[in-house]
């Protein structure tokens, strides 16, 4: 086989397995209401959702930062409400489950 020939599909084999992790590790921004949250996770309905399917759950962890309007705030400060606008900008863990990176409220 000619270098040429290995080089070209050493490019391609890096391209696949690049684009491979981009797919499995891929930020999303969710914008909706919240349909429930706990100290744990948060539910965000997007109203994208097809008939019977259940809104997204993230995670929320301690690395998780909270802005209630552009003040950061505790989990306890935020008071999270049912109904509330929300924007949730996540990522995926190394266990494919949606963490919660940021979670965005209105003002009060």
């Amino acid at each position: 086989m000619s270098a040429i020939k290995r080089q070209l599909i050493a490019l391609v084999v890096l391209v696949v397995v690049g684009a491979s992790a981009l797919v499995l590790a891929h930020p999303m921004t969710l914008k909706g209401t919240v349909a429930a949250v706990e100290r744990t996770r948060i539910q965000v309905k997007t109203g994208e959702e097809k008939q019977g399917e259940t809104p997204a759950w993230c995670i929320i962890d301690d690395k998780t930062k909270i802005f209630r309007g552009k003040t950061a705030v505790t989990f306890e400060a935020a008071k999270i409400g049912v109904n509330e606008k929300v924007v949730v900008l996540t990522d995926h863990g190394a266990d494919n489950k949606m963490m919660a990176v940021e979670i965005h409220l209105a003002a009060k």
